[in-house]
């Protein structure tokens, strides 16, 4: 079957659902394809829910959050189930058409530009015939079957981030307390004294610092563990990652509420998230790249879609002991996103949003966030309608603040 669209925005993720309100409201035709079976990505599926970076954003990320905020205030519901719901709401109102439990498999290509994209869903095989295509899949899947260059990991090794599994855990009493780690106590001795708990009962962990977090109500969430030199576009290493993630974490709970009953009796593994965090993967190479130079320097730039304010965080690439995270000494600047990193050289009627934009590896260890995802996926949008309604190639449009 063939379904006609004027914007076909591929990952309903972070950057992707911005992405497609962003288009539809701007009234041009929008599908929406998502492999999963909720909108939000990492903030959802992920069970992230924080929003890193957020600070002085306007826009679709603004009234995302002020709606989230008032109906947490209501209590109804975890910020993961309201987070979708406002998400779908934004969608459905915009006119956006959305496909869940579907993925892309093929696409024909005339010179550089997109002319269909095969869809594998449920009902069968869908190829969509679009104007424009913008690839918010993250490790840009889309582009990669363009045929566009990237890079990945580190120039002088090309190892890359671990993947990471955060898990819901809830049972905490005042006995759990001491480690907690609270937003406004001291970063590192609540987390010292957890990890000395885990040592205690022997329990593996494979991040350098492990830590139990509030969330909401009497849910926290337990991150410790990374799964490194693995790939998440490779699917072999990408299960393995997700069942070894799951094994540590269900295994270091029961741990805890056996070994260590006098601080968590009660403690239960409430949840893991659907997929497993995919920090690294393609780096596609566009009009703009940008630079660890650009942080430094704080280089701002006409046609910038987001100011970046978010450190150089890079964790371990290896499992060598520290398994911690480090900036490498590194002293930026706030620094913009122009939109030339959305555009891939490769590919003219193909715009990037999400992580797989252009830039380097220290570039990319700080942008990547939530925060700074989300308006590169409204710009992504804008400027994919404006497109279609002025007649004119995205490449070839004006992109001003």
């Amino acid at each position: 079957m063939k379904i006609s669209t004027d914007v076909l925005v591929v990952g309903g993720g972070v950057s992707g659902t911005m992405a497609a309100i962003a288009a539809a409201r701007r009234g041009v035709k929008v599908s929406l394809i998502e492999r999963g079976g909720c909108l939000g990505g990492m903030w959802t599926a992920g069970l992230v829910g924080i929003t890193l970076d957020s600070a002085y954003k306007e826009g679709l990320l603004r009234e995302f959050l002020e709606a989230v905020h008032s109906e947490m205030n209501c209590g109804s519901a975890t910020i993961f189930e309201t987070q979708k719901y406002i998400l779908e709401k934004m969608c459905i109102d915009s006119g956006v058409e959305v496909y869940l439990y579907s993925q892309p498999c093929d696409l024909k290509k005339e010179g550089k530009e997109i002319k269909e994209v095969s869809v594998i869903s449920k009902s069968g095989r869908f190829d969509f015939i679009t104007k424009i295509v913008i690839d918010c899949t993250g490790d840009g899947d889309v582009a990669a079957m363009a045929g566009c260059k990237f890079d990945y990991g580190r120039a002088s090794d090309g190892k890359a981030q671990p993947m990471s599994m955060i898990a819901l855990i809830g049972g905490l009493d005042h006995k759990a307390e001491p480690y907690i780690s609270y937003p406004n106590q001291p970063f590192w001795e609540a987390r010292n004294r957890f990890k000395e708990v885990l040592d205690s009962v022997g329990a593996s962990y494979s991040i350098g610092c492990p830590s139990v977090q509030p969330l909401c109500s009497d849910v926290y969430i337990l991150s410790a563990n990374q799964e490194y030199g693995k790939s998440g576009c490779n699917v072999t290493e990408l299960t393995e990652a997700t069942i070894n993630a799951r094994k540590e974490i269900y295994e270091m709970v029961r741990a805890l509420k056996e070994k260590a009953a006098d601080k968590f009796s009660n403690i239960v593994l409430i949840g893991t998230p659907e997929c497993i965090g995919v920090r690294e993967s393609r780096r596609i190479h566009g009009r703009y790249t940008v630079t660890l130079e650009d942080m430094i320097a704080g280089r701002e730039h006409k046609d910038a879609v987001c100011k970046v304010r978010y450190w150089v965080d890079i964790h371990s690439l290896e499992d060598d002991g520290g398994k911690g995270f480090t900036n490498e000494g590194i002293k930026t600047q706030p620094y913009d996103i122009p939109f030339r990193a959305l555009l891939p050289v490769d590919a003219d009627n193909l715009v990037l949003a999400g992580r797989c934009i252009s830039g380097d590896f220290y570039a990319h260890a700080s942008y990547r966030v939530i925060g700074n995802m989300a308006p590169v996926g409204e710009a992504a949008g804008q400027m994919s309608a404006k497109s279609i309604l002025e007649n004119k190639p995205v490449y070839e449009l004006k992109y001003e603040k």
